[in-house]
């Protein structure tokens, strides 16, 4: 054995090495607690979840009325916006409608993302939505966002809303991304509530 091929072979096993290494070191900033399951992202699945909640003054009925109009969005949220293109004469997408989902955050370019609608639940009422963009194991988000009633608080209720993503590519956004997805979340629940309670004034 030649000493190129020494050296050659020492690199080759420093890099084997090394990515493993940075494999463990990015597996285990996965937080295992703090993931939630969606439709179709089973929580051993999630590599990260980005959620928020906030107590809402109104009826479960019409926070969740709120969430389903897909047209009202921009009146409430200057961050985001849907567009599907298959709606019933109401202008609400069924289950397996695709369109677009439109993300703006200050200081990073406007997004818009294909997405897939994957529930639309009245009973328990939660609607979720899927990107389409990538392959499932490259990268593959799904949102969820339900309201729930609040024991012993009538007139009051829960809303909540979360995005959890699997695949290789979620890696790279829980360590760069973390905070910025958990603050996209954040922002929705608040607008959400500061508009619903407006009406009421």
């Amino acid at each position: 054995m030649t000493t190129r091929t020494v050296y050659v072979s020492a690199a080759i096993a420093f890099v084997i090495i090394s990515l493993l290494f940075l494999i463990v070191i990015v597996q285990s900033s996965v937080d295992e607690h703090q993931i939630i399951a969606t439709p179709n992202i089973p929580r051993g699945s999630g590599v990260l979840t980005a959620f928020a909640s906030t107590q809402v003054k109104g009826n479960v009925d019409e926070v969740f009325a709120v969430i389903k109009n897909y047209n009202g969005y921009s009146d409430w949220s200057p961050y985001s916006n849907y567009k599907w293109n298959d709606v019933d004469e109401n202008g609400v997408p069924h289950v397996g409608s695709t369109g677009s989902f439109k993300l703006n955050i200050v200081d990073f370019p406007e997004r818009v993302v294909p997405v897939r609608l994957t529930m639309l639940d009245h009973e328990s009422r939660r609607v979720a939505d899927m990107s389409t963009t990538y392959p499932k194991w490259l990268l593959f988000s799904e949102r969820v966002q339900e309201v729930v009633p609040i024991e012993g608080k009538p007139g009051f209720c829960e809303y909540r809303t979360w995005q959890t993503l699997e695949g290789i590519g979620a890696y790279y956004l829980l360590l760069t991304a973390r905070e910025d997805l958990s603050e996209s979340q954040q922002k929705c629940a608040t607008e959400l509530k500061a508009f619903v309670e407006q009406r009421k004034r």
